[in-house]
């Protein structure tokens, strides 16, 4: 498709994914103020995250990013609103490089809250304070790593001001050189005798970014697979715990897939595609596409999945359960077993807390470690 196309595509996504990704985490940190008491620390996740997402959407509506690969080449490739140096723009491509890869990262921590939730309780300390302190400085480390590759190990050449205003030219002609800025990823090239010439420092770069992308893919993946393995271990219980366990499966199953659609599978392509030559051209810019969509996506998720806030959106009201012999209805707080649990909502299923809260009367060992975490009881999250 030509390059024509793809901006109108890209320019258009622009405009939904930054009134989506606004309008979507502005309400979900209205529903983390006024329904996110059961939430514990992950609250505070939830939030950086919406907010975060909202000022990676103005970056990125602001740098207006295309993409291109050709050469053995990979083009990011930043349009100016205003006009500014070469140098500022080089930095702003590096920043702009920065929240990329922190939406990796943060998705990662998500998994990881979700891991502990379900398999390791003891371990949620790490997300209280003083601990809490030190996520975001965990988190800058790679952050940086991607920032600092992009900005020193990609400089502007003889070779890459000449490509790039060929491709503009070629594809994108209506855009003037003088009106972007660029980082070109160039893997190698073959001089007038044929011969070919491989850049070893931008192939460590491209290693340094496919290196932290594939770890927070790996720490995503078996996270994920871990809280599916504990959710599904536990097969003697009743059928309304096997329905619960199947919807939070498919609960996490959703927020895995959106992730891998959105972010991982195209920045994967991104990073293959000009290893081998294969020249996507002005397709590259569905890489763009995803990118802005995916920041209003996965805090829709949210929204869907947790109880509370799905009850607040659509005024749905909540279930109660009958004891006894039906005749009165207790509240969400029952004592069983000396434990008292609280229920509360677990990814957008029944009333019910947490996989850990089967059905306690009819085993009540089956989740013992349900009473050693507060956070771990009043979590939503797996």
């Amino acid at each position: 498709m030509s390059g024509e196309f793809w901006i109108t595509l890209v320019d258009t996504a622009d405009i939904v994914g930054f009134t989506m990704t606004f309008c979507v985490n502005i309400v979900l940190l209205g529903l983390l103020r006024t329904r996110g008491k059961n939430l514990g620390t992950y609250k505070y996740l939830m939030a950086f995250f919406s907010v975060f997402s909202i000022f990676y959407a103005i970056i990125e509506s602001i740098l207006r990013p295309i993409m291109h690969i050709e050469n053995a080449t990979f083009f990011l490739i930043s349009r100016k609103r205003f006009n500014y140096s070469t140098r500022l723009g080089k930095i702003n491509s590096a920043f702009y490089c920065a929240c990329f890869a922190t939406s990796f990262v943060v998705s990662g921590v998500h998994f990881v809250y979700r891991f502990f939730a379900t398999c390791k309780p003891d371990l949620l300390r790490l997300f209280n304070m003083p601990y809490l302190l030190l996520w975001p400085f965990g988190c800058s480390i790679p952050v940086t790593m991607w920032a600092s590759v992009s900005y020193f190990l990609y400089p502007d050449t003889e070779y890459t001001e000449a490509a790039v205003s060929n491709v503009l030219k070629t594809h994108y002609n209506w855009i003037k050189k003088e009106n972007v800025s660029y980082i070109a990823y160039v893997y190698y090239q073959y001089d007038e005798n044929g011969v070919k010439y491989v850049y070893i420092k931008n192939l460590l770069g491209c290693f340094v970014h496919y290196f932290v992308m594939s770890m927070t893919f790996v720490v995503m993946f078996y996270c994920g697979y871990a809280t599916w393995r504990t959710m599904n271990e536990h097969k003697e219980v009743s059928n309304k715990t096997r329905q619960l366990q199947s919807q939070l499966f498919k609960a996490l199953v959703l927020q895995t897939l959106i992730p891998s659609i959105f972010m991982y599978a195209p920045t994967g392509v991104m990073f293959i595609a000009p290893f081998f030559n294969i020249d996507l051209n002005a397709n590259a810019n569905f890489i763009v596409f995803c990118s802005f969509l995916y920041p209003g996506l996965d805090p829709l998720i949210l929204i869907f999945i947790i109880r509370d806030f799905r009850q607040t959106i659509f005024n749905e009201k909540t279930n109660e359960e009958k004891c006894g012999n039906g005749e009165w209805k207790c509240d969400s707080r029952r004592r069983v077993h000396q434990f008292q649990i609280v229920v509360v909502e677990c990814l957008g299923t029944e009333n019910h807390a947490f996989t850990c809260l089967v059905d306690l009367t009819e085993s009540p060992d089956v989740f013992v470690s349900v009473s050693q975490s507060t956070d771990l009881i009043n979590s939503v999250l797996l």
